[in-house]
């Protein structure tokens, strides 16, 4: 279960990232910007592997072809065989590196080591490329292979999207590598030619990491830093519009809400028949309560009774609103009298069931309320103010005939 961020946390990332982008010294992350940065680098090189893998096989074995014909043509007869069996050793070699950076989004085993496996297979291709520049038994192909491999590594470090640390790692091992594997089969070796492209090509390889890495981690930042300012602004913007349908004090749908509701029910209700019952509920002498327990206690109430109107609706399509002053309404889409008058009983029951005291009452020693129920069949000539009308007839002929009482609202003739 993932933690809910809070505002604060929201707000220290800003300032963070706002930070790092305005300053000019490398991009040092938080241990939770790192980990979000990762995870991008990671579906970005992926998104590339699963749909651009054609891309890397085709250049792949159009630099398989374009060798193989430069070690037929340009070879000296005397170096040809050998010529061609390194050519075979390094496409083949080569070749499992490409397959398995292919197959690295399809294989569990790889793609939960992701990062290591990046850079297993940088280090392979780098050392058979470099072991290839002393394997070849043609002096030109000696000097010549050495150009590739600064080509070629710096194509391995671009399309594996390796990190800086990763890919130094991953050169200091195939360098490594290559002399061992050079010293134990006695290959040719020129030590100045060796560490002039081995060094060479790896501090291109590293420059292109750095400057890649440094590219995507200030998008990186710029995304983040978007995507929290939109979500604060639809979260203000949720918040704007949840300020614009309810009332503050009762949290209940204000009358503004109510009249929208009202309106689509009343349509609805129209085409399909169906009838819209309102239940209106006024408190008992709440203006001598107010004058007698004070403007506080007064709105605590308002907040209590809200909040036991809320409770006794049970169906998802039901609507209480604070309809204004101590005046509360029902909306009940769907529901005949019976019903109405079913949810009127509890809701008188619940405001009674509150024992707040109220002595300023001459109905009793707590809150009550006077309930009013109206019930209509929209039919044509018929308004949605008829209804609103009935109600706070019914509600105030309950006022009338002692309060804390439940009257129902005469059906049209």
């Amino acid at each position: 279960m993932s933690t809910p961020v809070t505002q604060e946390a929201i707000e220290n990332e800003l300032r963070e990232i706002q930070g790092l982008l305005d300053g000019r010294r490398r991009l040092r992350f938080s241990a939770g910007l790192e980990a979000g940065f990762r995870n991008t680098v990671k579906a970005r090189t992926l998104e590339i592997l699963n749909h651009g893998w054609w891309t890397i096989l085709l250049f792949y074995l159009a630099v398989a072809v374009a060798t193989y014909a430069e070690v037929r043509m340009l070879s000296y007869p005397l170096f040809l065989e050998g010529n061609l069996k390194v050519w075979w050793v390094v496409v083949l070699t080569e070749g499992l590196a490409i397959t398995s950076l292919i197959l690295l989004p399809r294989i569990p085993l790889l793609l939960a080591h992701f990062w290591l496996s990046i850079s297993l297979i940088a280090t392979m291709a780098i050392a058979a490329i470099t072991i290839a520049t002393s394997a070849f038994p043609d002096p030109y192909f000696n000097q010549h292979s050495s150009y590739v491999v600064i080509f070629i590594i710096s194509l391995i470090y671009g399309i594996g999207g390796m990190r800086l640390v990763p890919a130094a790692v991953s050169a200091m091992l195939a360098a490594v590598l290559s002399w061992a594997v050079i010293w134990f089969f006695d290959l040719w070796l020129d030590w100045g030619l060796f560490a002039q492209y081995v060094i060479l090509a790896n501090v291109v390889g590293m420059l292109i990491c750095y400057l890649l890495e440094q590219r995507e981690r200030r998008m990186f930042l710029q995304a983040r830093l978007l995507e929290l300012e939109k979500g604060k602004l639809d979260s203000l913007s949720r918040e704007l519009s949840r300020l614009s349908r309810e009332d503050v004090l009762t949290g209940l749908a204000n009358r503004r809400h109510f009249n929208e509701v009202f309106q689509l029910e009343w349509d609805r209700a129209r085409r399909e028949q169906q009838t819209v019952s309102l239940i209106f509920v006024d408190i008992d002498h709440f203006k001598p309560f107010n004058d007698n327990h004070g403007h506080l206690e007064g709105d605590r109430v308002l907040s209590q009774v809200g909040q036991a109107l809320r409770d006794t609706l049970r169906r998802p399509g039901d609507l209480a609103a604070r309809y204004g002053g101590e005046e509360f309404v029902l909306l009940l889409p769907g529901t005949p009298a019976t019903g109405a008058m079913e949810v009127a009983a509890q809701v008188r029951e619940a405001v009674e069931a509150l024992r707040i005291p109220h002595h300023a009452s001459t109905v009793g020693p707590h809150v009550t309320a006077s309930v009013g129920v109206a019930t209509l069949s929209p039919e044509l000539g018929l308004r949605s103010a008829q209804l609103i009308a009935q109600a706070d007839e019914a509600v105030y002929a309950a006022k009338a005939a002692g309060r804390n009482c439940i009257k129902v609202a005469a059906q049209p003739a």
